[in-house]
């Protein structure tokens, strides 16, 4: 089971901590933490292991930038 973790920085400029973890049964739990604070998600069913990029998708389309205003 793969484990990555990074750090980027949002289009507001807010340094955000990424994570990815695959579990068994093809579920991975993926989080982002900026500011203090955490957000987590689990997702079932996953067709193949994410990338980065996709990963950060997740929380864009969430709109997880503006939870840290």
């Amino acid at each position: 089971m793969r484990y990555e973790s990074w750090t980027t920085t949002s289009s507001d400029g807010k340094i955000v901590r990424f994570a990815y973890k695959e579990l068994a049964d093809g579920v991975a739990g993926i989080s982002a933490k900026s500011d203090g604070r955490f957000v987590m998600i689990v997702q079932r069913s996953i067709r193949a292991p994410l990338t980065r990029k996709q990963v950060e998708a997740v929380f864009e389309r969430a709109s997880f930038d503006s939870r840290f205003d």
